[in-house]
């Protein structure tokens, strides 16, 4: 596992911020991944997308859930400009969210500066019942740096997850139109 260092935190908010607006309109997500999740996953009464970018995300989980109360997470200001999207750091807590979400989806675990931090809060969002679906990117895209500084393989996941006493049940390759390929892993309390 690769960790990009950054002097503060000042300094990764300002890097994440600058790169969500360079990267406002790209859309990293398939509609598709998103079916497979309503496959393992048909009902869901409250869903959590972290690192949303532009709320593309939670139109497709709307679409699959369209009674869910969905909310998405974007650390840079600009996410006041997308319905369902809150301005938050995955990385810390809300009181609110503990023990809330059936289902919490992220393709941005690789803007995670600290994995055990951002990973222990998505645990404690999840309802008794609640899934993380986490999209990793594989190959030329799994690179540590100052926008993406998590870089991590399929034993370092593994090993991060029983650190914090979760497990990986599923895992399901994806090979997208855009061409990257990822795995969305399905994580449950151990």
């Amino acid at each position: 596992m690769k960790i990009h260092k950054y002097s503060n935190h000042e300094e990764y908010i300002d890097i994440q911020t600058k790169a969500n607006i360079r990267k406002l309109n790209n859309v990293w997500v398939d509609k598709e991944t998103i079916s497979k999740i309503y496959e393992m996953v048909p009902i869901a009464a409250f869903i959590l997308c972290h690192g949303t970018r532009n709320a593309a995300e939670q139109k497709y989980f709307k679409h699959f859930y369209p009674y869910a109360e969905i909310i998405g997470t974007e650390i840079s200001h600009t996410a006041s400009k997308f319905e369902m999207t809150i301005q938050h750091d995955f990385h810390e807590i809300k009181e609110e969210w503990i023990n809330k979400f059936d289902i919490i989806y992220s393709n941005s675990f690789d803007h995670s500066y600290d994995p055990v931090k951002s990973l222990t809060a998505w645990k404690n969002q999840l309802s008794d019942s609640g899934s993380i679906f986490m999209e990793t990117h594989i190959g030329k895209n799994n690179k540590s740096s100052a926008v993406d500084p998590l870089e991590l393989n399929n034993n370092d996941m593994n090993n991060l997850v029983s650190s914090v006493g979760m497990k990986i049940v599923f895992q399901h390759n994806i090979d997208s139109k855009l061409g990257y390929r990822s795995i969305l892993n399905v994580l449950k309390r151990d």
